[in-house]
């Protein structure tokens, strides 16, 4: 007999069969369930915090070499990366398959043998779980991917070792390009596994992980903000590779800028070179005088090009010369002009126009060192600090001598002994070369226009195509100038211009330009280098602007930008002062906008009532944050 309550408040004596049939279901009943779920639940905490303690070692064990791992791998982010060879990319590629091997560990050693699902809908500890468990899944994926990327890498690397950037015809083996392009499928899988861990990152619960794992959090996704595996692979790697010449060889046509005869996007192209790749590889180059190609083109042509008015008027051209084609401020409008009179030429057709000044020039060799050319029988030695005297040496020392070599072949001399020995080059100084020539672009020294859009719309993005206006919706004020006479004297002129910015009234700023263009040359030197200019100057205001006056009168041009042409005389051991007003509408910021090839502008930028003007030397394009040029 056992004793149990009363509902009347009574004991009474229960026969044992009584308790132990099943109990009727009223709510006293069901509440009594609930100890055997919780004890239920209890049990199942404390075999899986029994398995877990088993197990504790092993989970321990392996987070301390996942650890060491990551850490040992971020250490090399540190590491000069021009200087690993196969060798490394193959001990990267062995530690990241420990680090995938240790993860395994890890993940085997937290996860339940049974009830996984249930401890992730605990409370507290279910988000902790979940969290952590898609840490590790994010680290797989990046951990897979990086195993096949530095197999790839590896083995491009081999054949880059292999042929270099240039070969003799006779060698067959695969280049680099060749060696990436074929792997195409494993980098599709990389794009899956990079794109599957940026999908598990944007769901993680932060707030559940670990303060140590919420603290590397930031890097991981700085990494992914940083490469766009999805474009890189799908978009611009065939678009690089057909630039390269993966399909067929692909060919341009570099002009070279000469800065002592200015033009509005750069310099005269006294000296063209056409450039072949090949399947990733430099395959062939010849340097041209620009007239060889502008004969080539008049035996071609069949519809003259009309000519721009300063060019017509000035230098007596009917119609546009191909040489002159690049006469406008826009470089990638002026060099698709030069690639459709190009097509009359009956030269190999082109992929695009590159053009550099000679401080390209004098940055490869402050990288390559000095070279050595024979010029008259003479052994001259040219370094970044000479190259632009030695090649302009050849007027000083034979005059009009139509027999002597001329200033253009001495600039194709050096051109071809920089070219070898950069074929010849290791991978530190192809990667210096590659920095350098970036540093050029951005600051419009080196200008590209591709006939493909999708790689012109890269070099748009990027800034790099001389667009007149390179960050659209941006407010751009440019001031761009070309020599209108053909000597040489271009780079004595130097430019100061001063900005007076006035606060803005109704949405409105005025704002006056004042430039003064300072001839220092010496009246008594050879007037060829130090002598007369006469300078067609225009000025391209921001979208909106109105002119409301200037010091000269703008010339009657149907080219002419928003802001007008004109026509100035600049006299040696003189200044010449230009100035105009205009209203623009008020911005937070106003691009001022660099021309290649002359003379570093020095800018002065000032606002009414602030005593310190804004002060810099124009090397690049300049953003200036008007809301705080007056503090």
């Amino acid at each position: 007999m056992h004793d149990v309550d009363d509902p009347t408040g009574r004991q009474a004596a229960t026969p044992i069969f009584v308790a132990l049939r099943p109990p009727t279901p009223t709510t006293t009943a069901r509440r009594r369930r609930w100890p055997f779920v919780v004890s239920g639940v209890l049990l199942i905490i404390l075999l899986l915090g029994g398995l877990a303690g088993l197990r504790a070692r092993a989970a321990l064990a392996a987070y301390r070499d996942v650890r060491a791992g990551v850490e040992a791998l971020e250490a090399l982010q540190a590491t000069d990366l021009s200087s690993m060879r196969e060798d490394d990319l193959l001990t990267i590629e062995r530690s990241l398959a420990q680090l995938r091997h240790d993860l395994n560990r890890l993940d085997t050693a937290v996860t339940p043998p049974v009830g996984a699902g249930l401890v992730e809908r605990l409370p507290v500890i279910g988000p902790r779980y979940a969290a952590g468990k898609d840490l590790i899944r994010i680290v797989d994926n990046l951990t897979s991917a990086g195993i096949t990327a530095a197999a790839i890498g590896r083995e491009t690397l081999a054949a880059f070792h292999a042929t270099g950037i240039s070969r003799s015809p006779d060698e067959t083996g695969p280049t680099w390009l060749d060696m990436l392009m074929s792997h195409q499928g494993d980098l599709e899988v990389i794009i899956t596994q990079v794109e599957e861990a940026r999908r598990i990152r944007a769901n993680i619960d932060e707030e559940a992980l670990p303060a140590s794992a919420r603290a590397r959090l930031p890097a991981l996704d700085r990494a992914f903000d940083a490469i766009d595996p999805l474009r890189l692979v799908n978009d611009d790697l065939p678009v690089f590779a057909a630039a390269l010449g993966a399909e067929e060889p692909a060919h341009y046509l570099f002009l070279f800028q000469n800065t002592n005869e200015l033009r509005l996007s750069g310099g005269f192209p006294g000296t063209v070179a056409l450039v072949t790749f090949d399947r990733g590889q430099l395959a062939s180059y010849e340097f041209h005088d620009v007239y060889e190609l502008q004969r080539a083109y008049e035996a071609g042509r069949t519809e003259p090009v009309t000519p721009p008015l300063p060019v017509a008027r000035h230098f007596g051209h009917e119609e546009l010369p191909i040489q002159d084609a690049t006469w406008v401020t826009d470089f990638a409008e002026g060099a698709a002009q030069m690639v459709e009179m190009y097509r009359a030429t009956g030269w190999p057709a082109i992929k695009g126009v590159v053009a550099v000044t000679p401080d390209v020039v004098s940055d490869i060799l402050a990288l390559t060192g000095p070279v050595t050319v024979e010029v008259d029988g003479e052994p001259r030695r040219i370094d970044a600090d000479n190259v632009h005297d030695e090649i302009e040496r050849q007027r000083y020392v034979h005059g009009g001598d139509e027999t002597a070599p001329s200033h253009k072949a001495v600039l194709a001399l050096v051109g071809r002994v920089l070219i070898e020995r950069l074929s010849t080059a290791d991978r530190a100084l192809l990667l210096d070369l590659i920095r350098t020539m970036r540093t050029a672009a951005d600051e419009r020294d080196l200008q590209v226009y591709a006939v493909d859009p999708r790689l012109q719309a890269i070099a748009d993005e990027h800034r790099w195509s001389g667009r007149l206006l390179p960050q659209p919706g941006v407010p751009t004020l440019a001031l761009n100038a070309a020599s209108l006479v053909t000597t040489k004297a271009s780079r004595a002129v130097h430019p100061r211009v001063t900005l007076t910015i006035e606060p803005p009234v109704n949405g409105q700023r005025v704002v006056t330009l004042a430039a003064d263009f300072v001839h220092t040359g010496d009246p008594t030197a050879d007037l060829y280098y130090a002598g007369y200019q006469r300078w067609w100057v225009e000025v391209t205001l921001p979208e909106g602007s109105s002119r409301l006056d200037s010091s000269h009168e703008p010339q009657p041009d149907p080219d002419a930008p928003n802001g007008g042409s004109y026509d100035l005389e600049i006299f040696a051991g003189e200044t010449t002062q230009f100035a105009m007003r205009f209203t623009m509408p008020d911005s937070p910021q106003l691009l001022i906008r660099r021309q290649p090839g002359i003379i570093p502008v020095e800018l002065t930028v000032a606002t009414p009532g602030c005593q310190a003007p804004f002060t810099t030397t124009l090397t690049a394009d300049l953003t200036l944050v008007l809301t705080t040029l007056c503090r």
